[in-house]
């Protein structure tokens, strides 16, 4: 290369901000994410209560925070909510979070907003609340696989076994560390072929918040976390 060239690139490189600096490192870390918990009705907790899908939300800000400390996605510090009743809010979102005590109850329409997210590509992760010890603690998670029958004839649903990528996606996780409520594993929900959510009701969204859960619990819950967010986006 000659000196002439060689000085011009050594100028402009010499001006660029380094690659990693405090104003580019949001770029260095690849395609933009967000967060999104999904909002609809719930039935069977307690009598008029609306927020059967809203308990503790500083799980949510806990696990954008924590995904953006210790994984190399490039997640925006936010935490959105997409309503049920809103297809366009769903569909800004490849991934929605759903979390909840009673049974998901939804309308016609919500239904058909669910179907036409997950035909159009979205996932969902679903994280059963546990509920009081008088209901049955995961009967949010039998609900939305209720649901994905309901709306998805043909729809195949199983548990997944510890030798599934799922668990080295992203960490290597060897063992299921069930926090509360009724153990059921993580199943899969696959539709024509693509898997289409993760669902479990363990209530890994506990764990984030940490509340009284053991550091071996908190940690795994945390990178049960990533990996389901990783392993959604390649599959």
């Amino acid at each position: 290369m000659k000196p002439v060239i060689l000085l011009v690139l050594f100028s402009a490189l010499s001006v660029l901000p380094p690659l990693y600096s405090a104003d580019n490192f949001e770029n260095a870390r690849g395609s933009r994410i967000s967060w999104a918990r999904l909002k609809f009705p719930t039935t069977g907790y307690r009598r008029g209560d609306s927020l059967g899908w809203f308990y503790h939300p500083s799980g949510d800000v806990i696990i954008v925070d924590w995904l953006r400390k210790n994984t190399s996605m490039n997640m925006k510090l936010e935490w959105n909510i997409a309503d049920i009743d809103r297809l366009d809010q769903m569909t800004d979102f490849p991934l929605l979070f759903l979390s909840g005590k009673g049974a998901i109850d939804a309308t016609m329409r919500q239904k058909l907003n669910l179907k036409e997210y997950i035909l159009r590509g979205g996932f969902l992760f679903v994280d059963d609340c546990v509920a009081l010890r008088q209901i049955k603690e995961d009967l949010f998670f039998d609900s939305v696989k209720t649901l994905l029958r309901e709306i998805l004839p043909g729809i195949e649903m199983r548990k997944i076994p510890m030798s599934d990528g799922v668990f080295f996606t992203y960490y290597t996780i060897t063992e299921w560390a069930h926090l509360q409520g009724i153990n059921n594993g993580l199943w899969g929900a696959w539709y024509k072929g693509r898997l289409v959510a993760l669902m479990n009701s363990s209530d890994l969204h506990c764990g984030w918040v940490g509340f009284h859960f053991s550091q071996r619990q908190r940690s795994f819950a945390l990178k049960m976390a990533a990996n389901i967010y990783v392993y959604s986006m390649y599959n």
